[in-house]
């Protein structure tokens, strides 16, 4: 078992660097990237060396290897098992796979005369429709998934094997490998075909189809999951396992809000850095000060950049239903811009949101201001049902001032605020959901499955 483990670690180790876009060594890892594809954890993640280093280490080296991501990974081997506490704590979930390699007979044959193997173009609209069919799956997680089998197809042989019901692809599967080993991989069936061994039928026809019965072939299945026990049955056994730590993106990264010029989202580390330096370029005239807090005064301090990325790694952090706070980032052809914030305290109870916004220096006088605000009152209004909107323009900020006019927004009264310490007043406004006609499209996605993290059930 030990040489069979060995040859299998072999081959995934050259198969994952051949795929890797990007690679990176830290002290007790290697980052594997591919940057085209940032969301799909399964390529982009540390692959820890043996003897594993402590998990504290290696959650510190991942944050400094992976500012670019949303989420956290690292892969392991069999003596990953005494660190599962550890990543626990780090608030990292921890995924047992189990390597198994066919060594066996199976414990009975099925007919396969309905499987046959196809070309990976001619499998993209079933694997769309298994993905889209998951928790959380949509078109664009579907078109990654395709392009990372891709990024395999170039770096290794791949055969594609389908099991066909009344013309229709019900279930799949890929075999990839070179040389005198394979891996079995992606074994799916289609929602509407489940139960019927389908499953067992392509599996089994992957199999027949090897090069030669001395190919060693291999899969890997969760450790606690029920395929493990279908594999089994086909005649695999367990040689070596692998642990997946992983930290997700928060359950918000999924929302996506797009207008002709923008798109707004929460960010990765690497992309508030960089919003950071925009901030520090300047937003406003520096004798003003159209905030209650008047950050910007600071950005000339050297740990500016780090309370930035703090404070909006705090939204999140101290988000509650009750109380919240989504910080949205800006993005205009791939590069941050700015930020619209909307909040909402009781939002169950009140249904009423308020808004502020911001744009670096060089990003404003286009518009984009009013495609920010409009792309948030969309979410407001019609994806999260609420009544009411405010907002303020503070000491005469006419830019704001103007967005909200634009938008339909009426003046409710003013107030005395001191950003600086020195009394300015506030202009008070307030827009009601009858009343918001959006000037441009506005597209939201991911939203989901979300309505409960703002305090609300799904809208009818």
């Amino acid at each position: 078992m030990p040489v069979i483990a060995e040859r299998i670690a072999e081959f995934r180790t050259a198969l994952e660097d051949a795929c890797a876009e990007r690679s990176e060594r830290s002290a007790h890892a290697t980052g594997l990237f591919c940057d085209s594809i940032p969301n799909v954890y399964d390529f982009n993640y540390l692959r820890a060396d043996e003897p594993l280093a402590a998990p504290s280490e290696l959650v510190g080296e991942a944050d400094a290897l992976m500012p670019a991501f949303l989420h956290r990974k690292v892969v392991a081997g069999r003596d990953a098992e005494q660190a599962v506490a550890a990543f626990s704590e780090q608030g990292f979930t921890v995924t047992q796979h189990v390597v198994m390699a066919h060594l066996r007979e199976p414990d009975r044959r099925i007919d396969t005369s309905a499987v046959r193997e196809l070309d990976f173009d001619q499998l993209v609209a079933a694997r769309t429709e298994v993905t889209v069919a998951e928790t959380h799956g949509d078109l664009e997680l579907s078109r990654n998934l395709d392009w990372s089998t891709r990024l395999v197809m170039a770096a290794v042989p791949t055969r594609f094997f389908a099991a066909f019901v009344d013309g229709r692809i019900a279930a799949y599967c890929e075999l990839r490998g070179r040389g005198s080993i394979a891996q079995l991989e992606n074994v799916n069936t289609l929602p509407a075909f489940r139960g019927r061994g389908l499953g067992r039928a392509v599996v089994q026809h992957a199999l027949d189809g090897r090069r030669t019965h001395s190919e060693l072939v291999y899969l890997e299945a969760l450790g606690d999951d029920w395929p493990r026990q279908l594999y089994a049955k086909l005649g695999f056994d367990v040689v070596d396992e692998r642990y997946l730590f992983l930290k997700p993106g928060h359950a918000l990264t999924r929302l996506r809000l797009r207008t002709p010029r923008l798109e707004l989202r929460l960010a990765t580390q690497a992309e508030l850095r960089a919003l950071a330096e925009v901030a520090r370029a300047g937003i406003h005239d520096p004798a003003a000060m159209p905030f209650y807090v008047p950050w910007t005064d600071g950005s000339d301090r050297p740990g500016f950049v780090d309370e930035f990325i703090e404070h909006n790694d705090a939204a999140l952090r101290n988000w509650s239903a009750d109380n919240w706070s989504l910080v949205l980032v800006a993005f205009a052809d791939g590069q941050p811009v700015g930020v619209q914030s909307i909040r909402g305290d009781r939002f169950s109870e009140n249904r009423t949101v308020d808004t502020g916004s911001w744009l670096g220096r060089s990003w404003q006088g286009r518009g984009l201001g009013i495609e920010l605000r409009a792309a948030v009152l969309s979410l407001a209004f019609d994806g999260l049902g609420a009544l009411r909107a405010t907002s303020g323009s503070i000491g005469g900020n006419l830019q704001s001032l103007g967005v909200s006019r634009k938008l339909g927004y009426r003046e409710t009264g003013t107030k005395t605020v001191a950003p600086r310490g020195v009394p300015v007043e506030e202009l008070l406004l307030e827009l009601h959901s009858d009343e918001f006609v959006s000037p441009v499209p506005v597209e939201i996605t991911g939203l989901d499955g979300l309505h409960s993290q703002f305090g609300i059930d799904k809208l009818a």
